[in-house]
């Protein structure tokens, strides 16, 4: 590790005295350009920082923290700085402010790691705020940085007499106050080698707290780094990211054991396909799984609607469709295909294209490296690789799990016939579960009568009502009709979901006035 992370930096400074001799070090670009390039197109803050994270992961880094600083005196909830630190090799001198210029970088079409193209850094510390600086440290060696203003650049502060844009050399520096009680609390050993890329004038941020911030972080890099956070430990705000693999296929990563249901493999396939556009090959592996129809839910015997849901739930939907991931980075979602397109039905079924960088032209893979746009070739190939069949045997696994799955009979259809209205009537007979609220119901009469007006009210004298029930039977009573109500809410739209909170809310206020 330490030969290659010398070697690296070799790499950097032979890269930098090349440019220093055949190059004016200006971005060779003026002002719009970087205007533009501030709307390049990222999804989210999520993605963007993500580039910085590949960034460190590729330095080598064993541990990467996004930290927030906050102003004096203002506000606790919202950040006005962020930092992204890591303790990996470090950047030359010469190199550090070519590292700030679009392209600037010596992994030129290097498919081994994350990054070939120059542009994440730059282009995603511009996407969050107006000023981004670049501190290093190489081991043994000062602390330096170098900055760009966006402010500043527009005031022509970085123009020469001659009207070239020429960044600042790097210059020795302290590390900000936030970053430095960061790193004697995280590093007992001092900060040996590494980088931080402080953000500064924050004015594209999307979330109005830090609590937001974290949150979506914490939950996005999860699933973006889940096979590599076992080399590289991520951290957001002194929360540690915890791996979560999109397949649940993983038993080290989250939610995988989080209850007795367990995702399904089938087994895995590798193909090589060559890319004609480098005359290299490359290995695409395909990941298979289907999920029994109750991994989502948290009451087995229900759907995963509502509050039935589990955590596991909105993985399912926001990872739903075929995932890419390149060189062990997630990448995208595809819901579409060539020959299908996944419904709401198929997010039971989990499918995972693994790919390597030397296929980047044949995925379309973008410089932001959030997207994925796949070629004819590529589709062809998956196809002869059985995956239109593989994908039609997970449904079908899917379905006959449904369909043996064991049919629990509503509440409400578990009751004798007769003329009255169901809701009047205490519940009663055969196919019902034991319990305490079963068996008050039984011996009770109904829960609802009529007002002279004909509308219906609570049975005063009713068991549950006037207190002969017991504590316990009342309670299991309540929470299964608030848990009938938000679960009938949340599948009836979202008006009647509204109303049904608001209903809620004003039972609770009268129940427990303050």
């Amino acid at each position: 590790m330490v030969d290659m992370r010398d070697d690296v930096v070799l790499k950097q400074s032979l890269y930098a005295a090349e440019r220093g001799a055949s190059t004016r070090h200006g971005l060779t670009i003026d002002e719009a350009f970087i205007r533009g390039i501030r709307h390049i197109g990222y999804r989210s803050n999520l993605h963007a920082f993500a580039e910085l994270i590949d960034n460190s992961i590729q330095a080598y880094a064993q541990r990467v923290d996004l930290v927030f600083g906050y102003a004096k005196g203002g506000s606790a909830k919202k950040p006005d700085r962020i930092a992204v630190i890591d303790d990996g090799h470090g950047i030359p001198a010469a190199m550090m402010r070519l590292a700030m210029m679009w392209g600037g970088t010596h992994r030129e079409d290097d498919r081994e790691g994350l990054g070939r193209y120059g542009y994440g850094l730059p282009c995603a510390a511009v996407s969050i705020g107006r000023r981004f600086t670049v501190i290093s440290k190489l081991e043994n060696g000062p602390i330096l940085q170098t900055c760009l203003d966006l402010d500043e650049l527009e005031k022509g502060a970085y123009r020469t007499q001659t009207g070239h844009i020429l960044l600042p050399e790097a210059s020795p520096a302290q590390l900000p106050d936030f970053i430095e009680e960061h790193v004697n609390r995280n590093y007992p050993l001092g900060w040996q080698s590494g980088t931080v890329i402080l953000l500064e004038k924050l004015d594209r941020v999307e979330w109005t707290t830090a609590l937001g911030m974290r949150s979506n972080l914490l939950r996005h890099l999860s699933v973006t780094y889940h096979k590599i956070l076992e080399l590289t430990a991520l951290y957001v705000d002194d929360t540690r990211v915890r791996a979560v693999d999109p397949l649940f296929l993983t038993p080290s990563a989250d939610h995988f054991a989080l209850d007795d249901d367990r995702a399904i493999a089938l087994e895995p396939v590798a193909i090589t396909i060559r890319n004609p556009r480098t005359n290299r090959e490359g290995i695409v592996e395909l990941r298979y799984a289907w999920l029994p129809p109750t991994f989502g839910a948290l009451d087995k015997q229900r759907d995963a609607v509502g509050l039935n849901a589990n955590e596991r739930f909105s993985f399912l939907k926001d990872y739903h469709g075929l995932v890419f991931s390149r060189n062990g980075r997630l990448i995208d979602v595809h819901t579409r295909l060539p020959w299908t397109v996944f419904i709401n039905n198929d997010r039971y079924i989990r499918v995972e294209i693994e790919f390597s960088a030397v296929l980047d032209e044949l995925f379309g893979v973008t410089t932001s490296k959030q997207q994925v746009s796949v070629s004819d070739q590529i589709w062809h190939a998956l196809r002869q690789a059985g995956m239109h069949k593989a994908i039609e045997q997970l449904r079908s696994k899917v379905k006959e799990a449904k369909l043996n799955r064991p049919r629990i009979i509503p509440a409400e259809l578990q009751r004798e016939p007769t003329s009255r209205s169901p809701m009047m009537q205490a519940p009663t007979g055969a196919g019902r579960r034991n319990s305490s609220v079963s068996s008050v119901a039984e011996r009770s009469p109904s829960l609802l009568v009529r007002n002279p007006d004909g509308g219906l009210r609570a049975n005063s004298s009713h068991p549950l009502f006037d207190g002969s029930a017991g504590a316990a039977a009342c309670g299991q009573a309540l929470k299964k009709l608030v848990d009938m109500l938000a679960g009938h809410s949340s599948s009836t739209g979202a008006r009647t979901d509204y109303e049904y909170g608001d209903l809620l809310a004003r039972w609770s206020k009268s129940a427990w006035p303050d």
